[in-house]
């Protein structure tokens, strides 16, 4: 994976995005000493031909690594013709970046556009943020477009209770009708994945709901 990359653009002209134009990283919840995998993600209808973004990571989180390179990938390009590097910066942040020339990149809301394997130390704890700042798309008419920075909020799981589907402190009866409800598709006003997912399968369904009442069975 090369370290560097250059941007071959000529007659840049700096543009600011609409109040529409959004690139995040999604909120996600870790749990020390775990490796999640977490996406940025891109809500904007400009067509571009390269992007590039730092990233901030608080203490106690770091990016996987191979032979020295963070690893990031396109998830929504594979099997396109892309270049895709990252360098670490003088002030820790790491710079991804992303070139094509020979393709007309997608538009519009593209869903999961860049993933990476996050690693949470053995005492991580939150919520703490990552920042994405100096959001810079080029488009393929050779034009520059600057997104506002933006940040995610990570919760770390040891903080969470389990159980407790509204988050209101408590695990009572509210929590198995809120989950029911959920599980109907009737709008909850609160809901905690994490806190309802019990059984750790990564969705919800009757296992949770039945492990919730036995949990306050119990």
């Amino acid at each position: 994976m090369k370290r560097f990359i250059i941007f071959a653009v000529s007659a840049v002209v700096a543009l600011f995005g609409s109040a529409t134009d959004r690139f995040y990283i999604e909120d996600f919840v870790i749990n020390p000493g775990e490796t999640t995998t977490v996406s940025i993600m891109l809500e904007n209808d400009v067509v571009y031909t390269a992007f590039q973004t730092d990233i901030y990571l608080p203490e106690g989180l770091t990016v996987e690594q191979e032979d020295g390179d963070y690893i990031f990938d396109l998830t929504s390009r594979k099997s396109r013709d892309h270049i895709i590097s990252s360098q670490l910066q003088a002030d820790g942040a790491i710079r991804v970046m992303s070139y094509s020339n020979t393709i007309k990149p997608f538009s519009g809301t593209s869903g999961a556009l860049v993933t990476f394997n996050v690693i949470a130390a053995e005492d991580f704890s939150g919520p703490v943020t990552i920042e994405l700042k100096k959001n810079l798309f080029t488009t393929t008419e050779g034009r520059e477009v600057i997104l506002a920075n933006e940040i995610c909020t990570v919760t770390t799981a040891s903080t969470l209770q389990r159980g407790d589907v509204n988050e209101d402190g408590i695990v009572n009866i509210s929590d198995v009708i809120d989950l029911i409800d959920y599980l109907l598709d009737v709008e909850v006003p609160s809901f905690n994945f994490a806190n309802a997912d019990l059984n750790d399968s990564g969705s919800i369904n009757i296992g949770d709901l039945t492990d919730l009442i036995d949990l306050l069975l119990n």
